[in-house]
């Protein structure tokens, strides 16, 4: 065979090849997903109904999954069964990912911060705290360390230097007052309020569980506004759209003022 024969088969196949590569290079992603699944603890159920509404009109359709324990939803998010979740802190997830092998971040800006103390449904002050008194803390090792930090700092402990990325009971140095610390499940922490000489937790939790008054604390943690809570995402999502629109629907006006009418206090807001 001669080479204009050669020619006369090969360039038009070149030609076709050439031409599907461009129509594939040329075919449009694939749209965004407009079916979500957002996760949550009963506290912030709210607020992913407050999302539904502002995507809505965007034509997405949000489902909403409830948990009843503080590591459910993060575990869910890990696994892909759903696709955000407002309920741990940042610090909390930060420890989840290194526990975990994964990648959930949390969106900014930051939504809003607890407002983490000491109460008491027994006493008024930190001097009333008798002896061999009992106090109720969250067991997981973010909160853990949080909770030791702030009886240092109410001087009702002192702490060993920290050889960890946490403390625990056995880095408790001194102990004047022989206090027994109680670890708990976070979510059921403030309802042993009444079984117990005093506890650590949120003020949210604490006015659920006991009807006290969020701001009748025997002490503040002065961190409160290092552990942000916020829509927390994988990490490939957080340039998704519907992850910006959420945050757009959060913060906007209407919604700061639905979040400081329903929670009256008991969280706060960001700037």
């Amino acid at each position: 065979m001669n080479k204009s024969f050669y020619k006369s088969i090969i360039m038009p196949l070149a030609m076709i090849l050439c031409l599907s590569v461009s129509a594939c290079e040329k075919t449009p992603q694939t749209k965004e997903g407009k079916d979500l699944k957002l996760g949550c603890l009963a506290y912030s159920e709210p607020m992913l109904q407050w999302i539904r509404e502002g995507l809505k009109p965007l034509g997405y359709k949000v489902e909403i999954v409830m948990f009843d324990a503080n590591q459910l939803p993060a575990t869910a998010l890990k696994d892909h069964s759903i696709d955000g979740l407002i309920a741990n802190h940042r610090p909390w997830i930060l420890t989840f990912n290194r526990e975990n092998n994964c990648n959930l971040e949390m969106v900014k800006p930051y939504y809003f911060h607890s407002f983490f103390a000491i109460y008491s449904t027994k006493y008024k002050s930190l001097d009333e705290i008798p002896l061999n008194a009992k106090i109720a803390v969250p067991g997981d090792p973010t909160n853990m360390s949080r909770s030791l930090i702030i009886l240092q700092e109410a001087g009702l402990i002192s702490l060993k230097e920290k050889s960890d990325i946490f403390y625990t009971v056995l880095d408790i140095k001194g102990n004047p007052k022989n206090i027994t610390i109680i670890e708990t499940e976070i979510t059921q922490t403030a309802r042993s309020i009444h079984d117990v000489d005093a506890i650590i937790s949120t003020a949210y939790m604490v006015s659920e569980a006991g009807k006290i008054d969020p701001r009748g604390f025997l002490f503040e943690d002065s961190q409160n506004k290092a552990y942000a809570l916020g829509l927390i995402v994988r990490g490939e999502d957080l340039d998704a759209e519907w992850t910006k629109e959420a945050m757009k629907t959060l913060r906007s006006e209407k919604y700061r003022k639905k979040f400081q009418d329903h929670f009256k206090g008991k969280y706060t807001l960001y700037p």
